[in-house]
């Protein structure tokens, strides 16, 4: 049986396809290369917002405690009560304030 097609032939789909592959991605690249360039002249447009005033009940003053005259042991354990929840509650009032200025800062 002769053969009919040279080595040519059998070459010249397989450099044309290798040819329009390449194209195809350049032109794919070049579409994707414009979506991006589209975003590009968007502008941002800082607004100052108002500063929020820290509530006054986070700065009142804790009261202090009664401190007994005669200091028994029993007034002494009601004592230890008092001035540990007065520093809790001292601890929860500068945690919110630090929670509010942190909130300032990253605005």
């Amino acid at each position: 049986m002769p053969r009919t097609r040279s080595h040519r032939t059998l070459r010249a789909p397989r450099t044309t396809s290798k040819l329009l592959l390449r194209v195809m991605i350049v032109l794919l690249g070049l579409c994707l290369l414009v979506q991006l360039t589209g975003c590009a002249n968007t502008r941002t447009v800082y607004v100052p917002v108002p500063q929020q005033q820290t509530p006054s009940s986070l700065t009142a003053e804790t009261p202090q405690p009664f401190i007994p005259d005669p200091l028994t042991y029993g007034a002494s354990l009601d004592l230890n009560v008092s001035l540990l929840s007065a520093l809790g509650q001292c601890n929860r009032d500068k945690a919110d304030i630090r929670t509010i200025e942190q909130s300032r800062a990253s605005q």
